[in-house]
C-alpha cells in the first residue's frame, strides 16, 4: 500500500522533472550558442551538440580584435567583420544602459512618490495616462525623435540613445514605482513628520530604503530593454564606433558569408552581464514585480 509520505514524494519528484524539462527546453537555445561559440570553423556546419575540437579563437577575435579566417575556394581568406570593434560596442552599451536606467529610476521614483503623497488636479489619471507611453509602438515616435535629435547636434551620439530610451523606459518605470509606492504605508512618514524630519529626511531615510525592491525592478526592467533595443540604435547611430551591441553585431554577417563562431561568442558574452544581474538580485526582483497586488 502507497503511504500518503510516498505519494507526496512522486508528486514532488515529477514536479521536479516537469520544471526540469522546461528549463532544459529554455536553455538548449543559450546551451547551443554557448557550444557552437566553442567550434573551429571547419565544424560550424555540423549537427553535432559537443564540438570535437574546442577552441576560444572566436573569444579572442572579440577581446582582442584578431581577424578570423573562413573557408573561400581552395584556401583561407581574412574576414573583414570588424570584430575589434566589440569592446567599443560592449563599452557604449554598458554606458547608455546605465545612463537611462539611472535617469528612469530617479525620475520615476520622485515622480511617483509625488503622485502618491500630494494631492493636485488629475492625480489619479497621470500615471494610467503615462502608460499609455509604453503601449504605443517603438516605431511610432522613433521618427519624431530623430526628428528632435539632429537640430540638438545629436545624432550620431551616444546621448541620443538615452533620450530615446528613456521615451520608452520611463513611462512604465514612473507606473511600476507608483503602484510599489502606493504599498508603503503613510502612517510611518507621520509619524516621522509629527517627531520632526523633514519631507526630504522622510523620503531619504524611510521611503527609499522600504522601496529597494521596486527600485530594482524598474531598474532591471530599464537595463534590460536598453540592453536589447535594436530599433532606436539602428536608425539614430550610422558610425561604427558609436554602435551599441545589437547593432554592431549585425556587421557579423558578410554578404552571404556569416561569421556564426563570432556571431554565437557575441551571444555569450552578451548574454553574461544579464544574467548575472538577475542571479544578484532575483529576491528584490520577485518583490518589486508583485508590488501593488495586494493594494489597489
Amino acid at each position: 500500500m502507497i503511504t500518503r509520505r510516498t505519494r507526496r514524494r512522486v508528486r514532488a519528484a515529477l514536479v521536479y522533472a516537469g520544471l526540469l524539462s522546461i528549463t532544459l527546453v529554455t536553455c538548449f537555445p543559450l546551451l547551443w550558442a554557448a557550444l557552437t561559440s566553442l567550434r573551429p570553423t571547419d565544424e560550424m556546419l555540423r549537427v553535432r551538440l559537443l564540438p570535437e575540437r574546442v577552441t576560444l579563437a572566436h573569444y579572442r577575435a572579440l577581446l582582442a580584435g584578431r581577424p578570423m579566417y573562413f573557408e573561400a575556394g581552395s584556401g583561407y581568406t581574412a574576414s573583414t567583420v570588424p570584430a575589434q570593434h566589440f569592446l567599443a560596442w560592449f563599452a557604449n552599451s554598458v554606458l547608455v544602459s546605465v545612463a537611462t536606467t539611472l535617469i528612469s529610476v530617479a525620475v520615476s521614483t520622485l515622480a511617483a512618490y509625488s503622485f502618491t503623497r500630494f494631492r493636485f488636479p488629475g492625480q489619479s489619471l497621470v500615471p494610467y495616462f503615462s502608460l499609455l507611453g509604453y503601449m504605443v509602438p517603438s516605431i511610432v515616435y522613433v521618427f519624431p525623435l530623430f526628428l528632435l535629435i539632429v537640430p540638438l547636434g545629436l545624432a550620431d551620439r551616444l546621448p541620443s540613445l538615452v533620450l530615446g530610451y528613456l521615451s520608452i523606459t520611463l513611462p512604465f518605470c514612473m507606473w511600476l514605482m507608483w503602484a510599489f509606492l502606493r504599498s508603503v504605508p503613510l502612517e510611518v512618514e507621520e509619524a516621522a513628520l509629527i517627531d520632526g524630519a523633514s519631507r526630504f529626511q522622510v523620503f531619504r531615510l524611510i521611503v527609499l530604503p522600504l522601496a529597494v525592491p521596486g527600485i530594482i525592478a524598474t531598474a532591471i526592467f530599464s537595463f534590460i530593454v536598453c540592453w536589447n533595443d535594436y530599433l532606436i540604435a539602428r536608425i539614430f547611430m550610422n558610425s561604427i564606433t558609436q554602435l551599441p551591441l545589437t547593432v554592431g553585431v549585425m556587421h557579423f554577417f558578410e554578404g552571404v558569408h556569416v561569421d556564426w563562431g563570432l556571431m554565437m561568442a557575441a551571444a555569450v558574452l552578451m548574454t553574461l552581464p544579464l544574467a548575472g544581474l538577475f542571479m544578484l538580485v532575483q529576491r528584490h526582483l520577485i518583490v518589486g514585480f508583485g508590488a501593488g497586488a495586494v493594494k489597489g
